[in-house]
């Protein structure tokens, strides 16, 4: 396990970052998914042999912002094919969040034969990480909930395979329950959950160095 000090950031729109972030997961646990449904756009062709990636967003946090857009930069630069889950409104419902990260997988199964190569997933996304170990599937893990037993104990006896970055000013981003694991872990000094920091510049230098960070692991994935 590696966690040490690293360069700071990624900015976000004022709503998902500081104390709102936090209310809205906090809601997320305990309320009913009355209106939201699950829909997966496909961004590049998913051509034979190429690799392919599904991008798991968070509560409040499509796959537009920040964090997985430039990793999904990263992941289109290196040949990868991927396909994005999107939460939109709508009359069904869902009992809880896990319902929805697993209709996600239900509903990627159904609309393409392509394997799932990896997951890359920020935060309510990483609800995922517990099926992606047992399936051997790899992961990138944004600001995973490791204040969740079931996701900490699951990263805990993740491989290599799985790259997990959180911000030390994240009170969902708890090192200590992974003590031990084999996946490369990386803490970002003074980041919030959506890796921000107080410093705009700051902020910006981190999203550079989570890109870096992701791109590295698309190379040691395929060592």
């Amino acid at each position: 396990m590696r966690c040490g000090r690293r360069s700071p950031g990624v900015w976000w729109r004022i709503c998902e970052c500081r104390c709102e972030v936090t209310w809205r997961i906090l809601l997320w646990s305990d309320r009913r998914y009355s209106r939201l449904m699950v829909r997966i756009r496909t961004l590049n062709e998913q051509a034979a042999g190429r690799p392919s990636a599904l991008l798991l967003p968070g509560a409040n946090y499509t796959t537009q912002a920040p964090l997985l857009y430039w990793s999904t930069a990263v992941l289109l630069s290196a040949g990868w094919g991927i396909r994005a889950v999107e939460w939109e409104e709508s009359d069904k419902g869902y009992e809880s969040p896990q319902h929805l990260i697993d209709r996600a997988f239900e509903l990627n199964d159904a609309e393409t034969s392509t394997a799932v190569d990896l997951v890359v997933a920020k935060s309510l996304g990483s609800l995922a990480l517990p099926r992606c170990v047992d399936q051997g599937i790899p992961g990138i893990w944004l600001t995973p909930l490791l204040n969740r037993s079931d996701i900490a104990a699951s990263l805990r006896t993740a491989d290599r395979r799985h790259l997990a970055i959180g911000g030390t000013n994240d009170r969902y981003w708890v090192p200590d329950a992974v003590v031990g694991t084999e996946a490369e872990l990386v803490c970002i000094e003074g980041a919030d959950h959506a890796l921000l920091h107080d410093d705009w510049q700051q902020s910006m230098r981190t999203s550079n160095d989570v890109a870096a960070q992701v791109a590295a692991h698309l190379v040691r994935l395929h060592r």
